[in-house]
């Protein structure tokens, strides 16, 4: 899907305290895949505005998790859009809302990442989509939390997709016996050795996958850094890495299940006896004005903030 490129106008000040003339910008993965996030200089090299230079006004301290300085008090729209799943799997939900900011905040920007392909040709599976998450810091309370889109879960050619899409809701996505994540948790494998990896949620990571020989991990919270979930095999093929921003780690066997998408709640991993492709990542819209949509995105997700 083809989306408008956004630019930030700035002007440079003597001060990194100062506020700089702000419109809009769209924060992006910064080239980074898989299962980990951008350093600060993937994103230098990505974004063409001067504030990126000053670590004052944008800085990752944590990888993967970009930090913002708001440039001046005033209503900002910010639209929070998760990762596509593996093997052009579920779709990222899209979450907008209006918010109010002050100069000087420090808004924490995680932007998921889409779900890895597992290598097996004839069943196909992946990894979880990772959710997108934009945090006032520090946080706090559930006040901090501005904007969760769920990323989508991982497709297999041989199952249901009934729930893969990402939703606007805060509960993953089920996959045997309502295992998505609730209340910010992480999403489950789902049942006694339940194959593919549940996606991360805020508070808890997703859970671990307990089959094969090497077994996949669950994607991590956004408490524990988004890190997506690690592949899980049995035999030469991998099942594919979840996509960071807490995507479930998918699993290789004779037939593929794959992880579920991250989010404020993880979907559920893909299971032996309910849906073989990971549950979508639940959502969370704190803002005014809201407009949410389930199953938007495709590919890397992304935010976009503009000043009104």
């Amino acid at each position: 899907m083809a989306l408008p490129t956004f630019q930030a106008v700035h002007k440079p000040q003597t001060s990194s305290s100062s506020s700089f003339d702000f419109t809009t910008h769209t924060f992006t993965n910064c080239g980074a895949t898989g299962a980990t996030g951008p350093t600060l200089a993937n994103c230098k090299n990505s974004y063409d505005v001067s504030w990126e230079d000053d670590t004052d006004l944008f800085n990752i301290q944590t990888q993967g998790i970009q930090e913002w300085t708001v440039p001046v008090t005033g209503t900002y729209t910010i639209s929070a859009s998760g990762a596509q799943g593996a093997r052009t799997g579920g779709l990222g939900a899209r979450m907008i809302g209006d918010f109010d900011l002050t100069q000087g905040d420090i808004i924490k920007i995680a932007i998921g990442q889409a779900g890895v392909d597992g290598s097996n040709s004839t069943y196909t599976g992946g990894g979880g989509g990772g959710g997108t998450f934009v945090i006032k810091s520090p946080y706090n309370s559930n006040a901090s939390i501005l904007l969760v889109a769920g990323g989508g879960g991982g497709r297999t050619s041989n199952g249901s997709t009934a729930t893969i899409d990402a939703v606007t809701s805060s509960d993953g996505g089920d996959t045997r016996s309502n295992g998505g994540g609730t209340n910010g948790g992480g999403g489950s494998s789902g049942q006694t050795n339940g194959p593919a990896a549940g996606g991360g949620g805020f508070f808890t990571d997703g859970g671990d996958g307990d089959y094969g020989t090497v077994k996949p991990t669950g994607g991590k919270s956004f408490i524990n850094g988004l890190a997506g979930g690690s592949e899980g095999h049995t035999g030469t093929h991998d099942g594919g890495d979840g996509g960071f921003g807490g995507g479930g780690g998918g699993c290789n066997n004779s037939y593929n299940r794959s992880g579920g998408g991250g989010g404020y709640s993880g979907g559920q991993g893909g299971t032996w006896s309910g849906q073989r492709c990971g549950g979508g990542g639940g959502s969370y819209n704190s803002g005014s004005n809201e407009s949410n949509t389930a199953g938007f995105r495709e590919g890397h997700g992304q935010v976009i903030i503009t000043i009104n």
